[in-house]
């Protein structure tokens, strides 16, 4: 019987699976051990045989299937088969509109603590290794190269979707989407694990990296902030992250200054250095 396409209750019923369906642990618990330093992971696109190969092998095989020998990519490319494929998105059709309206809360994070807090057993299970693993991508974008909007892009659609979808939910709710898919990875452990207990099971179902306590409880602490400083922080982290792809930029048009021995592309890169100076400082004198 497939696993793919197949909705999480059914696979569940079947013999043998235990809190998450075996798929999602063996692909989830493969990744997390060996490649969340792997750069441009979910964006290489593994080929379409060796994808349905492999799927085919998760719904032939009784037991486990031998990934050592498989590029990460296909196994990234199969684990979000399994997402897309569902009959309904892993966050549900039900609890879609609460986690849109989220976005907008003051007191985000609390927020999706309880929106979660509704998801069936199953599901939450799954979302928290889920959620798990892509934090410990983020933490390793210096390696990677994938930052957590770049994640929450790839997931966003593929978990959040309302039952009927339209044009206008595509449009206006594309960036709620992928703000909240962001800030849930960010704050996996405030967010996701109801108890220790709870984050020690997802722990152990993908095979947890180094002890995660000190990032579990500076986002613990984030459940005590207040509205406006929930607020106040995430605006820092958003701004945060802007400056980032700011300096990212400017290194790049550095580089580019120094490598260049044309002319027009010389005055091409000043115009645009000093349009983003007007920009973002306004008239004020230059600096000696």
């Amino acid at each position: 019987m497939s696993c793919f396409g197949a909705s999480i209750a059914s696979v569940m019923s079947r013999p043998g699976e235990e809190d998450i369906p075996r798929v999602v642990k063996l692909l989830l618990s493969w990744l997390n051990k060996r490649a969340t330093m792997l750069e441009g992971l979910f964006h290489v696109s593994a080929g379409v045989k060796e994808l349905s190969a492999l799927k085919s092998q998760f719904d032939s095989v009784g037991g486990p299937v031998g990934l050592d020998s498989c590029d990460p990519h296909l196994v990234a490319g199969v684990l979000k088969a399994y997402f897309i494929e569902l009959p309904e998105p892993l966050l549900t059709h039900d609890l879609y509109q609460s986690f849109v309206d989220a976005a907008d809360a003051p007191d985000c994070v609390s927020k999706l603590r309880e929106i979660c807090d509704r998801l069936p057993r199953c599901n939450k299970l799954i979302a928290g290794c889920l959620f798990l693993f892509l934090n410990n991508v983020s933490r390793q974008s210096s390696e990677n190269k994938t930052s957590t909007s770049n994640l929450a892009i790839v997931f966003g659609q593929i978990l959040l979707q309302p039952k009927v979808e339209s044009l206008e939910s595509l449009v206006r709710h594309s960036s709620k989407i992928n703000h909240i898919v962001k800030t849930i990875i960010e704050n996996y452990h405030a967010i996701l694990p109801k108890d220790r207990e709870e984050e020690q099971l997802i722990t152990n179902l993908i095979g947890g990296m180094e002890s995660q306590s000190d990032a579990a409880n500076e986002n613990i602490e984030i459940l005590h902030l207040s509205p406006d400083q929930q607020k106040l922080r995430n605006i820092k982290l958003t701004v945060d992250e802007a400056i980032n792809i700011i300096l990212e930029r400017l290194n790049a048009m550095s580089t580019e200054l120094e490598n260049t021995t044309s002319l027009d592309d010389t005055v091409d890169i000043a115009k645009r250095i000093r349009t983003a100076k007007r920009i973002l400082f306004g008239s004020s004198p230059s600096v000696n």
